[in-house]
This record gives C-alpha cells, sequence and structure tokens, in this order.
C-alpha cells in the first residue's frame, strides 16, 4: 500500500492527485492534435469544480496557468493562452528588496525603537521621562496584541532601557497601565417605558 507521504508534493494540492496525474501524462502523448485534445478536455474537468466560473474568459485564463505549472511548463500545445502566459512572465518586475532590515522584537516594531532612541536624546529630563512612560504605555499594548498573553511591567522597563542602550534611571517598580485610566463616570441614561399611564375611574 501506497502512502501520500511516499508521493510526490502535490504543486496545486486544490486540484488533487488525480488531475495532477493527468497533468503529467499529457507530457507522454507524441501525437501534436492528441495532446491537445486531451489538454482541452483536462481543462474542462478542472473547470467543473467551479462550473459558475469556467465560461469566463479570466478564469479559462487562471486553468490553462496552472495546467502549465503542474507540467512544470513542460507542456507543448496549440493555444493561445501558452503565448499570453509567455508575455506575462516577461513582464514580471524586480521583488522589492526589504528596506527595514531586521527586527529582533517584532511585537514592538521598528518605529518603536526608533521613537525610544530619538526620545533618549532630549535634553529636558521630565519631558523624556514622560515621553518614556508613553512609549513603555505603548510597548506594553503591542505585547499583549503580539503574544496574547499577560507581561510583567519589568520586562517593559528592561526592554525600553535595553533599547535606549544606555542606563535611564527608570523607576521600574511603577505599574504601567494598558489603558489610560478615566475617572469620569457616564451619565446613565434610563429607558422610558412604553406603558400609558390610566387613570382609575
Amino acid at each position: 500500500m501506497r502512502y501520500n507521504t511516499e508521493l510526490e508534493p502535490l504543486i496545486i494540492p486544490e486540484y488533487g492527485r488525480h488531475i495532477h496525474s493527468m497533468a503529467k501524462s499529457l507530457l507522454k502523448i507524441k501525437d501534436l492534435n492528441k495532446r491537445n485534445q486531451q489538454a482541452q478536455v483536462l481543462i474542462n474537468i478542472m473547470g467543473n469544480l467551479n462550473p459558475h466560473l469556467r465560461d469566463t474568459d479570466e478564469y479559462k485564463h487562471k486553468l490553462w496557468e496552472h495546467l502549465f505549472i503542474m507540467c512544470d511548463h513542460l507542456l507543448e500545445i496549440d493555444s493561445v493562452h501558452k503565448k499570453q502566459i509567455k508575455e506575462q512572465k516577461k513582464l514580471v518586475k524586480e521583488r522589492i528588496n526589504n528596506t527595514q532590515g531586521s527586527v529582533k522584537y517584532k511585537h514592538y516594531g521598528k518605529l518603536i525603537i526608533t521613537l525610544i532612541k530619538e526620545t533618549v536624546q532630549l535634553k529636558d529630563k521630565q519631558l523624556k521621562l514622560d515621553i518614556l512612560f508613553q512609549i513603555a504605555q505603548q510597548m506594553k499594548r503591542s505585547y499583549i496584541n503580539w503574544n496574547q498573553t499577560n507581561v510583567q511591567d519589568i520586562q517593559i522597563w528592561t526592554d525600553l532601557e535595553e533599547f535606549s542602550g544606555k542606563e535611564l534611571n527608570l523607576d521600574k517598580t511603577k505599574q504601567i497601565p494598558v489603558f489610560p485610566t478615566n475617572n469620569t463616570r457616564k451619565k446613565v441614561f434610563y429607558k422610558k417605558s412604553n406603558r400609558k399611564n390610566y387613570s382609575r375611574k
């Protein structure tokens, strides 16, 4: 008994192993006319997976492209779609290089690290501490959003000091609230009753 783990990995798993086997069998057909006919039959079978889209030109072009991919672009047939796919491959642009570089702590983001380095250079000590505290709050929010778990405040203060590259003499016992505290109470609105008051006679 042969298991799927012993077989070749599927290039487009959505079509299944039978479609891949039929696509590879097209490469063994030597007669060009017969190969064209069998390729068209296979395209119709692939189109049956989404019958409401198989008659549109865009979807047909997509099916032919998938067929050539499953055949490792070795399939030789008389098709207009193959010429279009070749032209598209020539127009593919080069990959855009990563301009941000690598970030050690991705859950904080590169912007936070840059902001810390700029804040450390401020001369006003009180302003610097206030901004660093706001940054610590944002760091804690980002940490929770990324990890979805609670984080110790001492970890945030330690990371903040590490990003700055120098000792900041921070009060590491100070609690960092996740959201700003607001003591203003909201006015409570009571829903009025729709029942009519009738006077008793």
